[in-house]
C-alpha cells in the first residue's frame, strides 16, 4: 500500500512518541504532613499504565517532542524523560491543557540560553514582569523526579548578560497556571534565569522532596490551597514569597540556606490592585545564613503622588502563623514591616494579622545584639482611631547571639504586651 510521503512523516514522529525502552518507575504517592490546609484535596492515586509516550533526547530543540507526546498521553498516560537522556528546549511551551497524565522526568532538561530567541515566546504576567518557559495546568497530574530528573535553566548567561544590559528577560524556570489536584515532586532546580518556581491561579498542589539552587524557590499568585513542603533550597533570595492572593497554603520541613527568609511579599504594590495574603502556615523549617527568618513587607494602600514610591493597592494580611522555626547564622529572625516605602505614614491603614512562635537558634554577627524588627506606621488609624498592629503576637523567641548579649529587637508602634521580646525602641 502506498502512503503520501507527508503521511509517512506524521507516522514517523507518533511512533517516536510513543516508543519507549521500558516503562517508567511509577508515581510516588504524596501527602502533607504533618499540616494540612482546610479542605485540600489530594491528587488521584494510581498508575497511569494506559500509555507511555517516550520523549526522545534531543539537544536542540525538544519542545514539539514534549508537546506531542503531551496531546498523545493525555487523559491517562505518561510522558517519560529516561534516566541518562538529556534535552534543550528552545521553544515555549503551553501544557495548560492536561488531564490525568504524569511527567516521569528522570533525565535532565535543558533550556535553551540563547537569550534572543525568548521574549518573543514566553508568557508574560504583569505582575513584576514574570515570564515563563513552559506553563502546566489542568487536573489531575503528576510531575514527579524521584530524586533523579534535573530541569536546569543555564541561568549564568542571562546574569552575565544583565552586568551591561538590566532589561534582559530572565524567565522563571518552572510556572503552573490553572493548575488543580496535582503533584510536583522529587525534582532537582538548578541556575533558573528568574525565579524557580512560579505558582500562580492553581489549587490543590502538594510540592514535596524538591532540591533547589539559586534565586527566588517558589513564589504563589492567585493560588490557594497549596502545600510546599520536605524540600531543600540554597538560594540568594526568598526561600518562599507569598505573593498577592495567596490563601490556604502550608509550608513545612524546608531546608532554606543564604535566602531572604520565607516571606508576605510586595503586597499592595500596584495602585487598584485588591492584594490578599490570608491562612498561611509556616511550620518547622530550618533557615541557614539568611538575612530573615519571617518576613513581612506590606506597601501603602496610598494614591498616586501621596509619597509613596510605589504602592496604591489595597488589601489585607490574616491569620499568618509561623511557627517552630530553628535559625542558624541568621541575620534576623523576624521582620515585619506594615508600611514600607513610604513617608506619609497617615496612607498606611494595613492592620496585619501575624503569629510568631517557637522560633529559636544563633544569630550572625551583623546586627548583634539586635535580632529582628517590627515596625507598625503608628500606634493608631488615622482613619478609625483603632490599633494598627494590636493583632501581631511573638511568643517563645529564644534565639542566642554569638557576642552573648541579650538579644533585642527594634519595635516601633507595637502593642508590647502582645511581644515577649525585649524591645527597645
Amino acid at each position: 500500500m502506498h502512503f503520501p510521503t507527508a503521511a509517512l512523516a506524521l507516522l514517523a514522529g507518533l511512533q517516536q512518541v510513543a516508543a519507549h525502552a521500558g516503562s517508567p518507575p511509577a508515581a510516588p504517592y504524596v501527602v502533607p504532613g504533618p499540616k494540612t490546609p482546610h479542605g485540600f484535596q489530594l491528587p488521584q492515586p494510581g498508575h497511569r499504565a494506559k500509555k507511555i509516550c517516550t520523549v526522545p533526547a534531543n539537544m536542540k530543540d525538544a519542545g514539539p517532542s514534549i508537546l506531542r507526546a503531551a496531546h498523545e498521553c493525555n487523559n491517562g498516560g505518561t510522558v517519560y524523560f529516561p534516566s541518562g537522556s538529556s534535552y534543550t528546549i528552545a521553544s515555549a511551551l503551553d501544557l495548560t491543557f492536561l488531564k490525568n497524565i504524569d511527567f516521569a522526568i528522570l533525565g535532565t532538561i535543558y533550556f535553551s540560553d540563547d537569550i534572543g530567541i525568548w521574549p518573543s515566546q514566553t508568557f508574560n504576567y504583569p505582575y513584576q514582569t514574570a515570564s515563563l518557559f513552559w506553563r502546566f495546568g489542568g487536573s489531575n497530574v503528576r510531575i514527579y523526579g524521584l530524586g533523579k530528573g534535573v530541569i536546569d535553566g543555564l541561568g549564568q548567561t542571562y546574569w552575565t548578560a544583565m552586568v551591561t544590559d538590566s532589561s534582559v528577560e530572565r524567565p522563571i524556570l518552572f510556572g503552573t497556571d490553572g493548575l488543580h489536584d496535582s503533584s510536583i515532586s522529587g525534582i532537582n532546580m538548578r541556575n533558573p534565569p528568574g525565579w524557580f518556581n512560579f505558582i500562580s491561579n492553581s489549587t490543590n498542589v502538594i510540592i514535596t522532596d524538591m532540591n533547589l539552587t539559586n534565586t527566588d524557590g517558589w513564589d504563589t499568585y492567585r493560588s490557594s490551597n497549596i502545600v510546599i513542603q520536605n524540600s531543600v533550597i540554597v538560594n540568594t533570595d526568598d526561600c518562599v514569597s507569598f505573593k498577592p492572593n495567596s490563601t490556604s497554603i502550608v509550608v513545612q520541613n524546608l531546608s532554606c540556606t543564604g535566602s531572604h527568609g520565607i516571606s508576605v511579599g510586595s503586597l499592595g504594590q500596584y495602585e487598584g490592585e485588591v492584594d490578599i495574603v490570608e491562612d498561611i502556615y509556616v511550620y518547622n523549617n530550618s533557615m541557614t545564613s539568611c538575612s530573615d527568618g519571617g518576613r513581612i513587607k506590606i506597601w501603602p494602600g496610598a494614591a498616586a503622588g501621596s509619597g509613596s514610591s510605589s504602592g496604591g493597592g489595597s488589601g489585607y494580611v490574616r491569620n499568618i502563623t509561623y511557627e517552630k522555626m530553628t535559625v542558624h547564622n541568621n541575620d534576623q529572625v523576624v521582620a515585619l514591616t506594615q508600611c514600607y516605602g513610604v513617608s506619609d505614614q497617615s496612607v498606611c491603614n494595613e492592620y496585619p494579622d501575624i503569629l510568631f512562635d517557637d522560633m529559636s537558634g544563633v544569630m550572625s554577627t551583623k546586627y548583634d545584639p539586635v535580632a529582628g524588627y517590627l515596625i507598625c506606621s503608628s500606634p493608631t488609624s488615622v482613619l478609625t482611631l483603632s490599633q494598627v498592629c494590636s493583632n501581631v503576637v511573638a511568643k517563645n523567641i529564644a534565639v542566642t547571639e554569638p557576642s552573648g548579649k541579650n538579644a533585642t529587637f527594634t519595635c516601633t508602634n507595637m502593642d508590647d504586651t502582645l511581644l515577649e521580646l525585649n524591645c527597645v525602641s
